[in-house]
C-alpha cells in the first residue's frame, strides 16, 4: 500500500518539521511609508548643509540638537551623526523659519568639496549598526553625481 505506516509516518514527520520552521521564521512588512521619502542633505553655495522639510522631520531635527561628522579610515566615505548633546567636535543644528541647517563651510572647504559652482546632494542612509560606536544616529552620506549643467560650469571654471 502507498500509505502504510512507515510512508505515512515519514511524510507526517515532514509536514511536523515544515510547520515547525514556519513558526520559528519571522516576517517583518516593509511599509512603503518608510520608504516614501528620500533623505537628503545638500551643501549649498554658502558652505551650509541643509536639510529638507521632510529629512528634518524624519531626522527629528530642531535648535537643541547637533550633529558631529565622521570620515572613514581612507577618507572616501562622509558619515553624518546626530546628536542630542553638544560637545566641542559637534556642530550646532540651526533653524531659520522651519529650515534646518548646520554651518559646515569650513569643513567642507578643508575636505575639498567644490560647493561654489552648485548645490551638491548626499541622499542620507541610516546605519543603525554604528550607533553604539560613533554614539548618536549615524547616516551614511552618499553623493549625487554631479548633473550635466553642473560639470558643464566646473569645466568652464578651471578654463
Amino acid at each position: 500500500m502507498l500509505f502504510s505506516g512507515k510512508i505515512f509516518g515519514w511524510y507526517s514527520n515532514i509536514l511536523y518539521l515544515c510547520s515547525k520552521i514556519i513558526e520559528i521564521m519571522a516576517f517583518t512588512i516593509l511599509s512603503a511609508k518608510r520608504f516614501a521619502i528620500t533623505l537628503k542633505a545638500t551643501i549649498h553655495r554658502s558652505g551650509r548643509l541643509g536639510f529638507t522639510s521632510e529629512t528634518a522631520k524624519a531626522l527629528d531635527l530642531n535648535a537643541e540638537k547637533f550633529a558631529k561628522f565622521a570620515q572613514d579610515d581612507e577618507n572616501e566615505f562622509l558619515y553624518l551623526i546626530i546628536i542630542n548633546e553638544g560637545s566641542e567636535d559637534a556642530f550646532s543644528v540651526r533653524e531659520n523659519g522651519g529650515y534646518y541647517f548646520i554651518a559646515t563651510k569650513v569643513m567642507f572647504d578643508t575636505l575639498g568639496f567644490n560647493y561654489e559652482n552648485g548645490d551638491i546632494i548626499f541622499d542620507l542612509i541610516r546605519k543603525p549598526s554604528l550607533d553604539e560606536a560613533l554614539q548618536g544616529q549615524v547616516y551614511f552620506m552618499k553623493q549625487r553625481p554631479i548633473k550635466n549643467k553642473e560639470k558643464k560650469n566646473e569645466i568652464e571654471s578651471e578654463l
